[in-house]
């Protein structure tokens, strides 16, 4: 089976999970409200970023392992998360007094499962890799729906518990990788663990840096802008995110897990023939997004209130402004993570840098410049910049393939 094949297979869970979260909007949109969105984006987006830390990112080294070794190497990548635990918990509650300036008993508990999330999230997508190489697409397919399902049926029910959504979103990505995983897969190897780290150091100091500014970038912008702006404003923002946004990730999931599950294979076969899917597959993601990020925004201009009501009112506007963002997402992204495979850790660096520093950009000029319509001007510059970095580490990855040696 291609790895084409793999990631449509894949791919169809995806879209059978996403659309059980597509049919829970119109409820959770009369549930809570755009404050409550802004706050889940808020605990949502610090796990994310954490999510860095969880592995180390030594879980990217797992498809160039040979077949009879790779299970062993997972066991040994997952315990490294038994290690990052306590540091994380630290970032967690730090991130979080960063955020409010202040920090409250209570905090203890949102600390906690913010550093679930992101080690259930990495855990998850990491035990994925190793199930799309033995072509186990029906058990990957069943564990996302059965993620979502929950998600929705807890979501639903909290909606009385401040923080319901995410609380919602943690207990049911711990149930997803329950269902997913088998038990010696957890087996408790520490020792090994700590000698496999400090083997990879060198790897570690270039992968881990450039994929923690790369998803800095990425999340730190519902972050920093409940900071500065309207937490109502940075809620409508995070809820057509979550629409929209969400399901490009686990789309250009699909494709990076199915990939990175048969690298060894692909690259060494034929990475002309690679690059020509690659082209292929960018360009048809590139014209159908289009179509359809503008089919969505058009049609939400008509229908937003009947369909989420009327605290939601002008989010097609945001709709509009992020599809620079949202194409570039889906058409450019999902071979992204083939750079650090093939030896191009430096450059995916300073991108990654490049990056987060147009982030920080977007965000603080319209503040600073007291601009009228300030988060528009912002959302704008922060898609638009994003496109174009998409596009450009694209370019990047291609001349990389090219020039790999695989011996």
């Amino acid at each position: 089976m291609s790895f084409i094949q793999k990631a449509i297979k894949f791919g169809s869970g995806v879209i059978l999970a996403q659309l059980i979260t597509a049919a829970s909007i119109p409820l959770l949109s009369r549930l809570y409200s755009p404050e409550d969105f802004s706050l889940f984006g808020m605990y949502f987006s610090i796990s994310a970023i954490l999510v860095a830390f969880v592995t180390l990112r030594l879980e990217t080294l797992l498809p160039k392992e040979e077949d009879g070794i790779v299970e062993e190497k997972l066991n040994i990548v997952i315990n490294i998360a038994y290690l990052t635990f306590l540091p994380l918990a630290l970032l967690a509650g730090l991130s979080l007094y960063i955020v409010r300036n202040e920090f409250h008993n209570t905090d203890f508990f949102w600390v906690i499962f913010i550093v679930l999330a992101a080690i259930t999230f990495s855990i998850f997508n990491t035990v994925n890799i190793l199930n799309v190489r033995r072509n186990e697409m029906a058990l990957v397919n069943k564990a996302r729906i059965f993620r979502s399902s929950i998600s929705v049926v807890l979501q639903s029910l909290l909606f009385n518990l401040k923080g319901g959504l995410f609380v919602g979103e943690v207990f049911a990505r711990i149930f997803g990788l329950i269902y997913l995983s088998k038990i010696n897969y957890f087996k408790p190897n520490i020792k090994i663990t700590i000698k496999f780290i400090g083997e990879k150091l060198q790897y570690i100091k270039y992968a881990l840096t450039a994929n923690f500014f790369n998803i800095l970038g990425l999340n730190i912008y519902p972050i920093l802008t409940l900071k500065f702006y309207d937490p109502v404003l940075v809620g409508k923002f995070f809820f057509v995110q979550k629409i929209l946004s969400a399901p490009v990730t686990m789309i250009s999931q699909s494709i990076s897990i199915s990939l990175l599950g048969d690298f060894k294979k692909i690259i060494a076969e034929d990475r002309v023939l690679l690059v020509k899917k690659m082209n292929k597959i960018s360009l048809i993601f590139f014209t159908g997004s289009v179509f359809l990020f503008f089919l969505v925004a058009f049609s939400l201009k008509y229908l937003e209130e009947a369909i989420f009501g009327s605290d939601w009112l002008g989010i097609y506007q945001y709709v509009f402004i992020l599809i620079p963002f949202l194409v570039g997402q889906i058409a450019f992204s999902p071979f992204s993570q083939i750079l650090l495979l093939v030896g191009g850790e430096k450059k995916q660096f300073f991108w990654d840098l490049a990056r987060l520093v147009l982030v920080f950009f977007s965000i603080l000029v319209p503040v600073l410049l007291y601009l009228e319509n300030a988060f528009v001007v912002s959302l704008y510059i922060y898609s638009i910049a994003n496109f174009f970095m998409y596009l450009i580490h694209y370019f990047i990855l291609i001349d990389a393939i090219k020039g790999f040696d695989n011996d």
